[in-house]
């Protein structure tokens, strides 16, 4: 079995999943004010971001479309925070919209460098 462009995506996505959880609260590690503040509002945006590309979705397939999309999800949390409505968090932070558009660059450059050098995903056949 090769490795294509969505085994490395979903790979990418389950591990930014999996490490949000020893990086919770309870974070004791090096950095924790950035750790536990901003690496997931950047981890999960460039999960999102290559996620997205690597869907059926012919809307979101344009980078300008998906990073559009990845950063209303995220805005929209954060807003919903400033007014006191835990939505995938509890704390505003206004310099999480910043963390959210790094995430989204960060997913977009390793889609040119890394991602598009992989073959694509075969098709599954039509029975």
């Amino acid at each position: 079995m090769k490795i294509n462009q969505r085994h490395v995506v979903v790979a990418i996505a389950i591990t930014v999943g999996l490490i949000h959880f020893p990086l919770g609260h309870g974070y004791v590690g090096p950095w924790p004010g950035f750790v536990t503040g901003y690496l997931i509002d950047i981890l999960l945006p460039f999960a999102m971001f290559l996620v997205f590309g690597i869907s059926n979705i012919s809307l979101l397939r344009p980078k300008w479309a998906r990073a559009v999309a990845v950063f209303a999800v995220g805005a929209t949390s954060e807003s919903m925070q400033y007014f006191g409505i835990p939505l995938f968090g509890r704390t505003f932070d206004p310099l999480d919209y910043v963390a959210f558009a790094i995430g989204i660059g960060l997913g977009a450059l390793f889609e040119i460098l890394v991602i598009a050098r992989l073959p694509k995903a075969i098709p599954d056949p039509v029975e």
